[in-house]
């Protein structure tokens, strides 16, 4: 099989995977209009793509991603009361804030391409963009550097006052908005 009929093909799944998603009300409405641009077109296919997220995470031990439990998962700004009460669900683990920048996953016809968007992308502001993969597949990321990694307790024991704690959930939505 030929490399453009293989990008061809894989970008007219891409798309029915994106119209059932957006069907079933499972798209961030936020990322869409990217979404369609980039799909617009011929040389590019979005896959898993993700406007921004919130996230209260419950970790077993540091690395063990396998085993590790949504407590809260935010695609919008929170409150801190939302923070507290999700942190409360919390068992056995450290736990875990992690504010996350929009994420794109675009696959490229080829290499000139691929080096095009991470090049557009950089300059607008998406500076951890790079290319992914250059299997069958050339697979770019393009996200930005604004996010928030920080442990805020253990064994369902939040480690931080609550003024604190406003201040993570403030940086957290300063996050999504940017």
């Amino acid at each position: 099989m030929n490399k453009g009929k293989e990008f061809f093909d894989a970008k007219e799944r891409a798309g029915e995977s994106l119209k059932k998603a957006c069907e079933n009300h499972v798209v961030d409405e936020q990322i869409l209009p990217i979404l369609k641009l980039l799909n617009s077109f011929p040389e590019y296919y979005t896959s898993s793509s993700c406007a921004g997220r919130i996230v209260l995470l419950e970790i077993p031990a540091i690395g063990d991603k396998k085993q590790a439990k949504f407590l809260g998962k935010w695609h919008r700004t929170i409150m801190i009361d939302e923070l507290v009460e999700s942190s409360e669900t919390a068992d056995k683990g450290f736990l875990w804030l992690l504010a996350q920048s929009p994420i794109l996953h675009v696959g490229t016809l080829d290499l000139n391409a691929a080096e095009k968007l991470v090049k557009l992308a950089i300059l607008s502001g998406f500076k951890n963009s790079s290319i992914r993969s250059i299997g069958k597949t050339i697979v770019i990321e393009l996200c930005s550097t604004e996010r928030l990694d920080t442990p805020i307790g253990k064994d369902s024991v939040l480690f931080c006052e609550r003024i604190y704690l406003q201040l993570l959930v403030d940086v957290s939505n300063s996050v999504m908005e940017k």
